[in-house]
């Protein structure tokens, strides 16, 4: 039967040896893995990097640059935990209560924090040294602030229409609470521009206000509301008297001419009751130079709510007696 089959029993020799390759394979498998793990279970002492920020500031401090540093740790721990870190980054937030906060300049020493920074680290992870052992940032004072509201940019009517009355803000200021140094960049706190176009009807709406630095301002109100009356507007010329200011006693001035003319346009409701003495235009004698032959007119009050002034001319010739 052998002699008849030699062909089985090479297939029986190979399957034997197969299975003591594997079997040598598997054993050899399990020495390293054990010899792996006894390896990462011994203690090391290795250099590291984490990144250290800061919370909990005192009442009134608002950091203006990043409080976050990338520090430079010296630890002792198992092989396991040193793999941890080496693959996933470390981030560690630490309480500011033991900084120095000094005319805008804030430092925080590690080194007193190195029983926080050492909890919040893996198993029995010991910190042999860090570095820098301060960290130093800038801050503001926190600072209150009441702005009033305006709209960013005009708004589009139609030919032929005005706003008849002054833009109605609810309500028309707001508090604004944040670091001083940026209050003090702020007027006005503007609106988002109405979508609208060709605007021909008086309207009322509540649009959001606009935070120019939402990580470092907070609002008492995150909208207003506006309301805004359009009406038709007419043009209309009248003749006004120039006033003369700062003329000394003793000299007389006169004017030539000594009126001019003044175009506008207004809401058809307004016009006919608006005449010469709403409005001022005046010629300073202070501004007079020598040499000068002729003085320059200002406009120095008007109704509100007026659209193309203009008036002319813009200078007069003048004659001085003594």
């Amino acid at each position: 039967m052998e002699q008849r089959f030699p062909f089985l029993h090479s297939l029986q020799d190979f399957s034997l040896e197969r299975g003591k390759s594997r079997s040598f394979l598997i054993f050899l498998a399990l020495s390293f893995l054990f010899w792996m793990i006894t390896k990462l279970s011994n203690e090391y002492t290795e250099v590291l990097y984490a990144e250290i920020g800061f919370d909990n500031f005192p009442m009134g401090v608002v950091p203006i640059s990043d409080t976050s540093s990338e520090v430079q740790l010296t630890l002792t721990a198992s092989g396991f935990q040193l793999l941890y870190y080496k693959f996933f980054k470390t981030s560690i937030t630490l309480g500011s209560g033991k900084g120095v906060f000094e005319n805008g300049n804030a430092s925080i020493p590690l080194q007193l924090s190195i029983p926080e920074i050492q909890e919040q680290l893996s198993g029995t992870t010991e910190i042999r040294t860090i570095f820098p052992n301060t960290v130093y940032f800038n801050y503001s004072q926190l600072d209150n602030k009441r702005l009033p509201i305006a709209l960013q940019t005009s708004l589009n009517v139609a030919a032929g229409f005005g706003i008849a009355e002054p833009l109605v803000f609810s309500p028309d200021s707001i508090n604004v609470i944040g670091a001083s140094n940026v209050l003090d960049t702020l007027k006005t706190i503007y609106i988002n521009t109405p979508n609208k176009t060709d605007v021909k009807k008086s309207f009322t709406d509540r649009f959001n206000l606009l935070n120019p630095a939402p990580e470092q301002l907070e609002f008492s109100e995150s909208e207003t509301s506006l309301k805004v009356v359009i009406d038709r507007f007419s043009e209309k010329t009248i003749k006004v008297p120039i006033r003369l200011f700062n003329v000394p006693d003793s000299i007389a001035l006169k004017l030539f001419p000594s009126s001019i003319n003044l175009t506008f346009s207004a809401s058809l409701a307004k016009i006919k009751a608006i005449t010469a003495s709403d409005f001022i235009i005046s010629c300073d004698f202070r501004l007079l130079r020598a040499g000068d032959e002729s003085m320059k007119l200002k406009l120095i009050d008007a109704p509100n709510q007026l659209q193309n002034l203009r008036w002319s001319p813009k200078e007069v010739e003048y004659l001085i007696r003594k």
